[in-house]
């Protein structure tokens, strides 16, 4: 029983730590995008667009997007988002975003870009920058300043959703006599309703008709201009088994008389 939690455990974190690997062409692609947009190379940069997006109007939406971004080098950047799609016979779609330090704000760079069947070169279908102050984005932190009690009051039960399952597991483990421990371990994994949080906002989205197993879930932000998630559910499975309610042994059978 101890092996199978553990397992659990794992299998749980793994596939938390996991990441996907960005298309390095891509990701080149729009680190150029971005140093031509701030540096003012706009013939380098109508020469990366698609041609079906290209407009008259473009150079000028270059100059108006230019004046949001921030002055000087970046300090740092990161790829926060990346996806790619490949649609047979139509070649490949990519989606990636790449957050840009700077010493008093950040800038979110995103871009859609589009390969041709059978092609190497990337072609820019779409940009967007999106630019906060280091105070804006503080909305965006995981912490319990300037929070809510309401939403101090949800992080306390999604962290003791699954300490007691946690205990509960321990009573299944230690009751002597109780048959078919496996099965009530798992039923003190047991969740009833789903509660998913915008730690930003404080806006929370229930799911009435929902089971599910493991109690805690925590989904970070990909950059720093999006919030995280908090999820939790109602211990049903541990609340019983706590209770006495659930996982008891059977009593003995008490023995019959002999008649006469």
């Amino acid at each position: 029983m101890r092996r199978a939690a553990w397992v659990i455990l794992l299998a749980v974190l793994v596939s938390a730590c996991q990441a996907v690997t960005p298309d390095q062409n891509a990701v080149a692609v729009t680190r150029a995008v971005y140093d031509e947009l701030r540096s003012g190379q706009d013939t380098a940069l109508a020469a990366r667009i698609h041609p079906g997006t290209i407009t008259p109007a473009t150079a000028a939406q270059f100059s108006k997007l230019r004046t949001f971004v921030p002055a000087g080098e970046p300090t740092g950047s990161k790829v926060v988002s990346s996806t790619v799609a490949e649609v047979k016979d139509h070649g490949r779609y990519a989606s990636l975003a790449i957050e840009y330090d700077y010493p008093d704000r950040a800038a979110l760079f995103r871009t859609q870009l589009y390969e041709l069947p059978g092609g190497r070169v990337w072609q820019v279908r779409g940009f967007n920058l999106e630019v906060a102050t280091e105070r804006e984005l503080a909305v965006n932190r995981l912490t319990l300043a300037n929070r809510s009690v309401l939403q101090g009051m949800f992080l306390a039960l999604a962290i003791a959703s699954p300490l007691l399952m946690l205990a509960a597991l321990v009573k299944v483990i230690r009751t002597p006599g109780l048959e078919r421990k496996w099965l009530w371990g798992l039923m003190a994994f047991l969740g009833l309703f789903t509660f998913h949080a915008n730690w930003s906002t404080g806006f929370v989205l229930v799911q009435w008709y929902s089971l599910q197993f493991l109690g805690f879930g925590l989904t970070p932000a990909p950059s720093r201009f999006d919030p995280w998630f908090v999820d939790a559910t109602v211990p049903l499975g541990a609340l019983l088994i706590l209770a006495g309610i659930w996982a008891t042994p059977l009593a003995p059978r008490k023995p019959v008389a002999p008649k006469g």
